[in-house]
Order: structure tokens, then C-alpha cells, then sequence
């Protein structure tokens, strides 16, 4: 399935609605791993529409996709 990629500030904007909404944020990525390849990618969803975006390249392991969507997380909650 293919997803709409955004970019690092897309996401935290993204993130910051969800927050203000009163949202945990760590429950809002999911993960999902693509037979081709053998690669996951963090997704997000939209707070306007039901479609989930692409956070960041294709990682090889859950460690890497997860300290990315950490790394935005913090960001997030950073910058109120």
C-alpha cells in the first residue's frame, strides 16, 4: 500500500494538532513492514481525514524506526 510522504515539519505539525486535541502522541504511530524489501515505515495519521502519511525514509529495524518517531515526539512536545 503507499502512503503520502511528509516531511519532518508536515509531521510535527501534524503531531501539535493531535496534542492540542488532547491525543497521547505515542499512541498515534504505527508501524508497518513491507514484504518487498523487508523495510518498515512509520506512519502517521491525518486529524482532518482518515488517511495515514509516511514519516521519514524505510528503516531496516524497528530500533531506527522507532528513534525516529521519538526524535519527532520530543520535537512535538518541544516546540508548544
Amino acid at each position: 500500500m503507499e502512503y503520502s510522504p511528509v516531511s519532518k515539519k508536515q509531521a510535527v505539525a501534524m503531531l501539535r494538532v493531535w496534542q492540542q486535541a488532547g491525543h497521547e502522541l505515542p499512541s498515534l504511530a504505527k508501524f508497518s513492514t513491507e514484504k518487498e524489501g523487508n523495510s518498515i515505515i512509520v506512519l502517521i495519521p491525518g486529524y482532518r481525514c482518515n488517511k495515514w502519511y509516511q514519516v521519514g525514509d524505510r528503516f531496516t529495524a524497528y530500533q531506527e524506526a522507532m528513534a525516529s518517531i521519538g526524535a519527532l515526539l520530543d520535537e512535538t512536545k518541544a516546540t508548544k
